[in-house]
């Protein structure tokens, strides 16, 4: 097994360091995270200059200043602490998490990141600086953490049914079972019935549209051909090869030799 290697241990943890982090120098304790003051808008600046002479010190900064801002975790009444059985308070964040002095991976696949400051959430370097949000990451190093993982995406994704949701499937089993089970003679009364039913329903549907009151924006967006929803921003499409051209101009090692 490659974890019983310190020598793939020791990579495992190198690439904990560089993409799942959750310490910087200055996050270290509660006092000195909370020295670090909180830009609110710092969402909306531009990440540094690759160009630039000083751009790994600028990278450093912003990371830290983006960590201060959207890492750290406090924990409050009806956004994590949830009540236990025994009336206690718990988060289900699972704050204050496990603090090490170093990034670690062991021979059972346990891992962690180096975090001296209890309430500090991991992170990914590229994330936070180019898309500025609140992120986390797991490292997946067992098959049983991996299934979860994706069965989780699939059902988050798929939306699968749960037992109320395909009620009108039921009903329409149910109504073919009942008509494979009447006989000829009371087959026409059923007919009839049926079709009270849906005239019931067809003027039940039709007086509450009649009296229904619409508000004048839903109104005029429907007369206008608006559609029923509002977009208040104008969206471009972004090409890839737009992108890739740029990062290869100012990185020409990452061209491939053809």
């Amino acid at each position: 097994m490659l974890l019983k290697q310190e020598s793939f241990r020791a990579r495992i943890s190198a690439y904990i360091k560089a993409n799942l982090r959750a310490y910087l120098p200055g996050l270290e304790t509660a006092e000195s995270v909370k020295s670090i003051p909180v830009e609110k808008d710092i969402a909306y600046s531009r990440p540094p200059n690759p160009t630039a002479a000083d751009y790994d010190e600028q990278l450093r900064h912003v990371e830290l200043r983006l960590a201060r801002t959207e890492q750290v975790h406090t924990c409050k009444p009806r956004r994590c602490l949830i009540v236990t059985k025994s009336g206690r308070l718990r988060c289900k964040r699972r704050a204050p998490f496990a603090c090490s002095k170093e990034d670690f991976i062991n021979e059972d696949g346990n891992w962690g990141q180096k975090r001296l400051y209890e309430y500090m959430n991991g992170w990914i370097p590229g994330i936070l600086v180019n898309v500025r949000c609140n992120n986390d990451a797991k490292l997946l190093t067992n098959g049983t953490d991996t299934t979860k993982t994706a069965w989780y995406c699939a059902g988050y994704a798929a939306k699968n049914q749960h037992r109320n949701y395909n009620i009108s499937a039921i009903l329409a089993k149910g109504y073919a079972y009942h008509l494979a089970n009447l006989d000829r003679a009371r087959a026409q009364e059923v007919d009839e019935l049926r079709d009270k039913q849906r005239l019931l329903l067809f003027r039940l549907v039709h007086a509450i549209n009649r009296e229904q009151e619409l508000g004048a924006p839903m109104v005029i967006s429907y007369l206008m051909g608006w559609g029923d929803v509002y977009r208040s921003h104008h969206y471009t499409p972004i090409y890839w090869s737009s992108f890739v051209g740029a990062l290869l101009g100012s990185f020409p090692l990452l061209r491939r030799a053809r």
